[in-house]
């Protein structure tokens, strides 16, 4: 048996573990429930894939993100692992077929949504399966607590009913105490082993900088930085807009986001991976599973709504442990605009109804029995129609798509997918009774080999087209006619979003949705908005502390680096006279409930603002003054 070491030389070319995956590895080994935290960068794919070559058997991997799933079985696949996943989008038969092979030990990875654990069809098999690790991925969506809570991710346990002797790890890049506790106990995880990284990250120079002109401020930083970089943009129309602006001074910028063919968004991240392209402008959907590790800077135009997204996002820059900047941009507009933006995510139970009655309608679901089908989900229109906003009837979407009432595709997808389901002597005999279909069929035998009976490939229609003269509706004819002749399946290329509902219409009631969940879950959203609204308005404790201190890592000392740091750096310490200005600060901060860096500078009118703000800075940092993780000052 190789040993954990070849393994990873072997397959993956690393000479050596980083730092804490080896311990992480050994407790799966050796059979241990295990909790794992590793900031983004740390390689959490490895502390469970390189364990799931090691044992024997089957490791299930549930996953929140498909794109995310489709990425990780492909790589696996391109290492010649035998690695598939289910999901919404592939048809009944397949899915059966896929599930047959994993029982018969044919795959080492099942890649699978949450939502999927409650499916009969899987089920059935699960007990059948040689499942030898559970993996949860992303696991702080199992806990209300954290920023991205999913309900089909308490359904995960059901799992260790059937195969109760299975080790489970569960990992994610960010999670609080009240994160991790709420993991620990709704997962319930046996007296798991517990490994958590440091949230510091030394080489990274956290900024935060209240700008009214971002765009030109965002030129001037770029051409100062030099090195590869990420910019991270709101919407759409900013990401274009921006790379536009950059590409006018000159400098090398493309951009991403889901409104583009998966096709051309594999193009440019290429480019910018190869270097071909300094800048990447991009919405928050770029980043997942991408190991750049020479981005000198991550750029937020716009803020996210919480420290979790922030960090996460921040962390990829400095990977190959050298300096990089992580520079945020607000002013009060931006500000409002956050507010707003989260606001939109959670619309009131009235216009939740109005919105779940009217998409019924417009898509003629029935009361009772219904078999579900895609259909164009065209969102601008739909909203246009019912008179309400784009973003509050796509929050609704979304609210209804997690728990359960339909499921929506957003990505906007050119690649077409397929793998050939018959035997080889099937194919062969269909050929010779079928010759105007042959030459497909053996287009894709030259393309893809026996590699197409394996698993399911993505290609591009198009370059098929060119290459079997063949018009784009002659070929998806084809390709329909050999998936209606059961010899492939055939998935087209999904180019506009498309929504299925799952049930038919019924009468939606506060306690069908659990709204006082929602209701709460809306609260801690604003929270969380709140102390990212903190970390950048704050300009008296090290930044890196502030993160910390929000995901409950306390002893740091500063970090030297950040903005607030190197301002500290360039004034001297406050002198002795400096004593009565520090006991009027705490003679007020004392008599507070609560209050704020700004509230208390503003409190007396002794002495200059830079010395009162110079004499609450060092009450600060000798710990006198306690800062809470939303910034609120208290003595204690």
């Amino acid at each position: 048996m190789k040993s954990i070491h070849e393994i990873l030389q072997e397959v993956w070319g690393y000479p050596s573990f980083r730092k804490g995956q080896e311990e992480i590895i050994q407790s799966v080994i050796d059979g241990h429930d295990t909790l794992a935290l590793l900031p983004t960068g740390g390689g959490k794919s490895i502390c469970f894939q390189v364990p799931a070559l090691y044992l024997e058997g089957l490791t299930i991997v549930i996953s929140p993100l498909i794109a995310l799933m489709k990425d990780h079985v492909e790589r696996l696949n391109s290492l010649k692992i035998p690695a598939t996943y289910l999901s919404s989008s592939v048809p009944q038969g397949l899915i059966d077929e896929r599930l047959q092979k994993a029982m018969r030990g044919e795959y080492k990875f099942l890649y699978l949504s949450p939502e999927r654990i409650q499916s009969e069809m899987f089920v059935q098999r699960l007990q059948r399966m040689p499942v030898s690790l559970l993996v949860i991925d992303e696991a702080h969506c199992v806990s209300q607590w954290g920023h991205d809570f999913r309900p089909n991710y308490l359904k995960i346990p059901e799992i260790r009913e059937v195969h109760p002797k299975v080790p489970m790890i569960a990992l994610t890049a960010s999670a609080h105490q009240k994160v991790q506790e709420g993991v620990l106990q709704l997962l319930a995880l046996r007296t798991p082993h517990h490994f958590q990284q440091s949230f510091r990250r030394e080489n990274i120079s956290y900024v935060a900088l209240e700008e009214e002109n971002t765009r030109t401020r965002i030129k001037d930083i770029i051409k100062k930085l030099k090195g590869s970089g990420i910019v991270y943009a709101r919407t759409r129309k900013a990401v274009e807009h921006i790379r536009d602006i950059l590409r006018e001074a000159s400098i090398s910028a493309t951009g991403y986001h889901g409104g583009m063919p998966h096709s051309e968004r594999d193009k440019v991240q290429q480019a910018w991976i190869d270097n071909k392209v300094q800048v990447m402008v991009a919405t928050n959907a770029f980043g997942m599973g991408i190991d750049k590790p020479d981005v000198r800077f991550v750029i937020h135009f716009d803020l996210p709504f919480d420290l979790e997204s922030y960090y996460q996002e921040a962390g990829r820059g400095g990977r190959d442990g050298e300096k990089a900047y992580a520079i945020s941009f607000h002013n009060p507009v931006d500000i409002r605009e956050l507010r707003r933006w989260q606001e939109l995510q959670f619309p009131e139970w009235k216009e939740l109804v109005a919105h779940y009655n009217y998409l019924n309608k417009a898509y003629q679901i029935p009361y009772g029995d219904y078999i579900p089908t895609w259909q164009v989900f065209d969102i601008g229109k739909l909203a246009t129609q019912q008179k309400t906003s784009v973003l509050s009837l796509y929050a609704s979407s979304k609210i209804l798509e997690k728990e359960g009432f339909l499921r929506i595709k957003e990505e906007k997808e050119d690649y077409g997918y397929l793998q050939l389901t018959a035997e080889p002597d099937d194919i062969w005999t269909f050929k010779e009774n079928h010759p105007k279909l042959a030459p497909l069929l053996d287009h894709i035998l030259r393309t893809y080999g026996g590699e197409a009976y394996q698993r399911e490939v993505r290609f591009l229609p198009l370059g098929w087209e060119h290459a079997l003269h063949l018009s784009a509706e002659q070929l998806q004819a084809q390709l329909n006619r050999l998936m209606q002749y059961k010899l492939l399946f055939y998935q087209a290329p999904m180019s506009t979003p498309m929504i299925r509902f799952e049930q038919g219409r019924q009468q939606l009631l506060p306690q069908n949705l659990n709204w006082e969940k929602y209701e709460w879950l809306k609260k801690r959203a604003f929270a969380r908005m709140s102390s990212m609204i903190s970390y950048v308005q704050n300009k008296a404790v090290c930044r890196s502390q502030l993160v910390e201190k929000y995901f409950d890592e306390k002893g740091n000392p500063p970090c030297g680096i950040c903005d607030v740091c190197l301002a500290r750096k360039s004034r001297s310490a406050p002198q002795a006279n400096h004593d009565s200005l520090q006991k009027l600060i705490l003679d007020f901060v004392s008599r507070q409930k609560q209050t704020t860096y700004w509230q208390v500078l503003l409190s007396n009118s002794s002495g200059t603002q830079d010395q009162r703000e110079e004499a609450l800075r060092y009450l600060i940092d000798k710990e006198v003054v306690k800062v809470s993780p939303t910034g609120e000052l208290r003595v204690e």
